[in-house]
């Protein structure tokens, strides 16, 4: 099955880059790879059928499941708690061990922030002005603060001299910028 997707794409290609070189030429003849002769009646035949072949011959993607954005906003109030409890049980010990397992767990909330922060900016829930302050990572505001903090912070529990003041102070930015983001939220009605 991927050797004929492979010879596909490869004709496909070949194809295309034919038609494209000889577009005002209205007949046209190439050999491929394979030897056979192709037209350009051919050739446009194939370029036109291509994508419905690829479709019928990949795996058809499972739908994700919709997060709501009253649910997106109850995961972030849980990572900060999440937050609360890797400061309090981990950081106050200088546990960073079990602060790194605590914070590698992917079913924990902050991990999912990006995902959750995706679903409230997309909602009609919040206001413009209030999308723009949270902003993503591509676009500067609070939520990319949120990302950046805590990717600071497993960064440096990877390193194999942790710098306790450095995770303490990225982790105490990520939770204040994480404050920011819910309370614009609860601003905006969540």
């Amino acid at each position: 099955m991927m050797n004929t997707r492979l010879k596909l794409s490869s004709l496909w290609l070949s194809l295309w880059i034919m038609v494209a070189q000889q577009q005002q030429v209205q007949s046209f003849s190439a050999i491929n790879q394979d030897g056979v002769i192709i037209n350009r009646q051919t050739a446009l035949k194939y370029i036109v059928a291509s994508p419905i072949i690829w479709s019928q011959a990949s795996q058809i993607a499972q739908a994700k499941v919709s997060i709501k954005p009253d649910a997106a906003f109850q995961s972030l109030i849980a990572a900060r708690q999440e937050l609360n409890t890797a400061s309090t049980q981990y950081l106050s010990t200088k546990d960073y061990e079990g602060l790194k397992d605590y914070l590698s767990d992917p079913s924990l909330n902050i991990n999912n922030y990006e995902e959750n922060a995706g679903v409230l900016l997309a909602s009609k829930q919040l206001d413009a002005e209030s999308k723009k302050e949270i902003g993503t990572i591509r676009r500067y505001g609070v939520g990319a603060d949120v990302i950046i903090m805590f990717g600071s912070v497993k960064s440096e529990l990877e390193e194999e001299e942790a710098n306790f003041g450095t995770i303490s102070k990225s982790l105490k930015r990520c939770m204040d910028a994480l404050d920011e983001v819910i309370a614009i939220c609860k601003s905006n009605g969540f």
